[in-house]
């Protein structure tokens, strides 16, 4: 019988469309038979430079982040191709020196950005804005005005054709309660995303950022309202995943921020899995709020919904609840309907 050699180093690359299946295959079937150690871990990782795989590196980094941050700090010139990646920006950027986790931190911020206002711009935002009477000064829909008045019947042109559109804002302010606990670590790319293009859709004088695990971090207050959306997405992007789930001392520093705005309309806009792992019991606290969203992430939407959780929030008249989408493209839809329906 011929034993077959599966090591690392046996490994052809074999790249097809910038996906080595081959290599994938072997790092499965490592971690399947409990042999991929941080010796192999890095093996494969420089297999998955060489090939250019960023899934594999994806994969490797659940498990053995710092080997793969040890091996991209030797190389980083040649694995540039990583910062494609945000998900594994942050699985491996604590493991990085504090000058070096700068430099990453400040390579991955523009690419993000851009990334955002791409996302932004692709989406059809036609059905969002409503129809409001004209005054003089206020800008309009010249094709929809020639269209009204030519429909009409009038034999002369006057303010009532004109057509003006504006955004459904209401007068509120918005807290985004953002949890970055173990738990969502697979999903905090998307968190981020979503935080950022919140950051970018909001009024920056209405709006506060709170993260969170075991103890709440104000990311951005009410008070700071000279903020940039680049200093946003530092902030977001220099979180660190880890911590259990405190939903309570999440939402306590949630209240202490809300009084420092006066505003008619108080909204929270949670996203978490909801699966707290220490501190007390949350759900008194959210039935006494104004106004709350609750964005669910993907993994917790696997999970049956009829737990009595999920029963509890239903029933409070002030909770609506959303899910956070796997396709990063329907984020700016979705949180257009948190935020102003």
């Amino acid at each position: 019988m011929i034993k077959r050699d599966i090591s690392p180093a046996s490994i052809s690359i074999q790249s097809s469309n910038g996906l080595d299946i081959m290599l994938l295959e072997r790092i499965y079937e490592f971690d399947l038979r409990q042999k991929l150690d941080e010796n192999s871990a890095l093996e494969f990782t420089k297999k998955a430079i060489t090939s250019r795989n960023l899934r594999a590196i994806e994969v490797i980094a659940e498990k053995h982040p710092r080997a793969v941050a040890e091996v991209l700090q030797l190389d980083f010139s040649s694995a540039e191709f990583i910062l494609e990646s945000t998900s594994l920006i942050f699985q491996i950027k604590e493991f990085f020196p504090e000058h070096e986790k700068q430099v990453l931190i400040s390579l991955i911020i523009p690419k993000l950005f851009r990334h955002a206002e791409r996302i932004l711009k692709s989406i059809d935002r036609s059905k969002y804005p409503r129809k409001v009477p004209y005054v003089p000064g206020k800008s309009w829909h010249l094709e929809h005005t020639i269209a009204n008045y030519l429909g009409s019947g009038d034999p002369y042109f006057m303010y009532k054709h004109v057509i003006c559109y504006e955004r459904k804002r209401k007068e509120k302010s918005v807290i985004l309660l953002i949890d970055h606990s173990h738990s969502v670590l697979t999903h905090l790319r998307l968190i981020i995303l979503a935080s950022i293009l919140f950051s970018m859709i909001m009024d920056i004088r209405d709006m506060a950022i709170i993260g969170f695990d075991t103890d709440p971090r104000i990311l951005k207050s009410y008070s700071d309202h000279f903020m940039t959306s680049e200093e946003i997405i530092q902030k977001l992007i220099n979180i660190r995943s880890g911590g259990k789930t405190n939903i309570y001392t999440a939402l306590k520093a949630t209240n202490k921020e809300f009084k420092k705005v006066i505003s008619r309309k108080k909204t929270l806009v949670l996203i978490s899995d909801l699966l707290a792992t220490t501190g007390f019991d949350f759900i008194p606290l959210l039935s006494k709020m104004q106004d709350v969203r609750i964005i669910i992430t993907p993994k917790r939407q696997a999970l049956q919904l009829t737990t009595p959780l999920f029963g509890k929030l239903r029933k409070l008249p002030n909770i609506k609840l959303f899910y956070l989408p796997s396709n990063e493209r329907n984020i700016p839809l979705m949180l257009e309907r948190v935020l102003f329906d």
